[in-house]
């Protein structure tokens, strides 16, 4: 490709403005190398910057290898104690389980009155407040 005053943005965009087969329609379209781009030309770089004092150029500087900084005491650290052993429990059959389960005191479950009132009240979106049980 011939090189031209254009960047590489502004050849790139009448690329995609020149159409690889022409229609009727583009004989009344102006061309693409007389439109306007929209794409701004590639600014020069920027100035450089302030000079600075050595001292504030000092402020930057990486500190030197030599300075080593304090090191600092290693706290003595406690000693973990080791879990005790868990007690195993000797396999049981699924039998057993349902068995001991069966013959629990039912501390754990609602009696039958309290269970028949919640479902009621569950079911009835707005409750009766003459109607008690």
């Amino acid at each position: 490709m011939a090189a031209s005053g254009k960047d590489i943005y502004q050849r790139f965009e009448l690329l995609v403005r020149t159409p690889k087969r022409r229609i009727l329609l583009d004989a009344f379209l102006p061309a693409p190398e007389s439109l306007p781009s929209s794409v701004a030309p590639q600014a020069p770089p920027p100035l450089p910057g302030p000079e600075t004092s050595p001292e504030e150029t000092n402020l930057y500087r990486p500190r030197e290898r030599d300075e080593e900084p304090p090191a600092e005491d290693p706290r003595p650290r406690p000693q973990r104690r080791k879990a005790a052993p868990k007690k195993r429990e000797p396999a049981r059959s699924l039998q057993d389980e349902i068995a001991e389960f069966m013959n629990r005191d039912g501390a754990g479950l609602a009696p039958e009155g309290d269970l028949s009132s919640s479902i009621s009240s569950a079911l009835d979106p707005k409750p009766d407040p003459e109607k008690k049980d």
